[in-house]
């Protein structure tokens, strides 16, 4: 039933792809195999009249002629017709399927890329994207080796029922062994997955530029390589074995088909010697003997590779038993963001004992701007991640403008924030993709992005840019792309959200690989930007909070301390404390 449903869903995927190379691969399946049956009984009546043993005159015989080459050439046709179908639409089925994970991993929950079996079902999908791209292969198949075994079984069967029979027989246990082992090998290869990913990413970090200094400073090729080789290694060890003893078993029972394609072929003879058949039967049934147990072993390859694939279907299938915790079913739109409310917000990340935030409230407003204090692992970066729902508490409630968060959509909610966030990546696209993919409706793009440059203290970068705005950002997809330090990086990053048309900012860390000057210039910068509208940013430079109009320190994902700086440093606690460590900095000593 499994196997079934399997094969219904790759033909379902495989029409709604293009009916039209469906409809041709399945129809071209079913003809070629007539074809080698009209040949071979063509060929029957030609060798027989060769050999003085037809009855017929030299007409037919010229006709039989044409019609063994006509046979012959629509075969061929045929054969071509069904590879470029085969071609166009695997293409077209990879394509579809590659776009249908990256949707999968799009509207992921971020939790499941901190979870080790989402990464290994992932990877374990993509590559058996590639065995289900060849299920549609293997039904195609499968038909015309079952119209050719049908065929032909009957013809043999008509000559002696023992042919038919033991040639069928014979093929059984192969196929089965087969089977077998398919599963076993596929069920090795699910098991290894996590090792191939640490072999991928260890392959990678060799290769990218990013570890590049890194592992030339630490002299770390052995060690890679050693590590690279252990665990290969451990993998090979078990897929040798398994893979040689089915090659020693199938390798064994396939001597069973042709013995029985031998005897057919000294029985035949004898009825030839004997006077019981034409020297046309001989090249007739060894012909169906042989094209039998071709399709015997066609039908049975085919079904086992269907096995094979209806396992890979079905971890294709499970990335959907990864259910999102944060549901888009809101039905209100969020037009601007007025007032921001955590109520007795609290929240662990999954797979962890320790609350990232216990018991968080605080009320902020659209024309304040809120510096968040703390230490490493105070909660921070998770107010941030639950205010744009890239996760849900476990208990209280987040409004604004007095309704809860959930109640508007996703898309509406997150269309008012933009945010840098800590660890910031830009994209090797060009500059004018990497702004856009934030925001790609602007009308005077020009403007907006070079007040954004601007305003992240990097109008510099275009000088750089030799293209303008079509310039690739790194060198890895074109050698006329510019590269950008650290600083830069992150100043662009900046750009970028400032660039995307917002009603509450969110900048965590903005300035943690900038220089004193740059860092200087950029908040200058923001203290005009971001004037009149609700910003919320994170730094543990404690002289950069002089940007805000209130801070809110958090220590072990509590709220400690809320006011003024000034109101703060009156207060001799834990921002006074922090203040005091940083400003002791800049005391000259003797």
């Amino acid at each position: 039933m499994k196997l079934l449903k399997s094969i219904v869903w790759c033909l379902s995927l495989s029409w709604n792809v293009s009916k039209w190379y469906t409809t041709a691969r399945i129809a071209v399946g079913v003809t070629i195999p007539l074809f080698a049956i009209l040949i071979a009984f063509i060929g029957k009546y030609v060798i027989d009249m060769l050999a003085g043993q037809g009855a017929l005159g030299q007409d037919v015989l010229i006709f039989l002629l044409l019609g063994l080459f006509a046979s012959s050439l629509m075969r061929l046709l045929a054969q071509r017709l069904e590879q470029y179908c085969n071609a166009m639409h695997e293409d077209m089925l990879g394509g579809r399927l590659a776009l249908v994970i990256m949707e999968r991993s799009f509207y992921a929950d971020l939790e499941y890329f901190d979870n080790t079996a989402y990464h290994d079902k992932i990877t374990a999908a993509s590559n058996d994207s590639y065995g289900i791209i060849y299920i549609v292969w293997n039904v195609m198949s499968a038909i015309s080796a079952a119209i050719s075994f049908v065929g032909v079984f009957l013809i043999l069967w008509q000559a002696s029922f023992l042919y038919g029979l033991l040639m069928l027989v014979a093929a059984l246990p192969s196929s089965i062994i087969a089977a077998r082992y398919t599963k076993l090998l596929y069920m090795l290869n699910l098991e290894q997955i996590n090792g191939r990913r640490q072999m991928d990413y260890l392959q990678k970090i060799s290769t990218d530029r990013f570890h590049a200094q890194d592992l030339r400073l630490f002299n770390a090729s052995s060690k890679l390589k050693a590590k690279y080789r252990r665990i290969w290694d451990g993998l090979f060890v078990h897929r040798r074995s398994a893979a040689r003893n089915r090659v020693i078993f199938t390798g064994l029972l396939e001597c069973l088909p042709e013995a029985v394609v031998a005897w057919v072929g000294v029985d035949i003879a004898f009825k030839v010697l004997s006077g019981y058949a034409t020297v046309g039967y001989y090249s007739l049934y060894i012909g169906l003997a042989t094209q039998l147990w071709s399709a015997i072993s066609m039908l049975s390859a085919s079904v086992v590779n269907i096995y094979d694939n209806q396992m890979k279907i079905e971890n294709f299938v499970s990335l959907e038993g990864f259910r999102n915790h944060v549901k888009d079913e809101g039905k209100k739109e969020l037009i601007q963001v007025e007032t921001l409310v955590f109520d007795t917000v609290s929240f662990t990340y999954p797979g962890t004992r320790h609350r990232a935030l216990n018991c968080v409230s605080f009320r902020l407003h659209k024309d304040e701007r809120v510096a968040l204090v703390g230490l490493n692992g105070s909660g921070k970066s998770t107010l941030i991640k639950l205010m744009l729902r890239m996760y849900a508490p476990d208990s209280g409630v987040i409004l604004i403008n007095g309704i809860a968060i959930q109640e508007y959509t996703l898309a509406s909610l997150r269309a008012n924030f933009s945010c840098y966030f800590q660890d910031m990546r830009n994209f090797s696209f060009s500059l004018y993709e990497n702004f856009t993919i934030a925001d790609d409706s602007r009308e005077t793009f020009e403007d907006a992005a070079e007040v954004a440059l601007a305003a992240s203290g990097c109008g510099d970068i275009m000088e750089k840019a030799l293209k303008g705005f079509e310039t690739n950002l790194t060198r890895f997809f074109d050698t006329e792309g510019i590269e950008l330090s650290g600083g830069q990086h992150q100043k662009l990053a900046l750009a970028r959200a400032l660039f995307r048309r917002h009603t509450a900012l969110i900048l965590d860390e903005p300035s943690s690989n900038l220089d004193p000057k740059a860092e200087h210039d950029v908040f200058e910068a923001l203290r005009a930007y971001t004037k009149g509208k609700l910003t919320i940013f994170t730094s543990h430079r404690l002289s950069n909070v002089i940007l805000a109009d209130r801070i809110i320190v958090l220590e072990e994902g509590k709220v400690i301390e809320d006011g003024t700086q000034k109101e703060l440093l009156s207060n001799p606690y834990r921002y006074a404390e922090l203040y005091k460590y940083q400003q002791d900095k800049f005391i000259l000593r003797d």
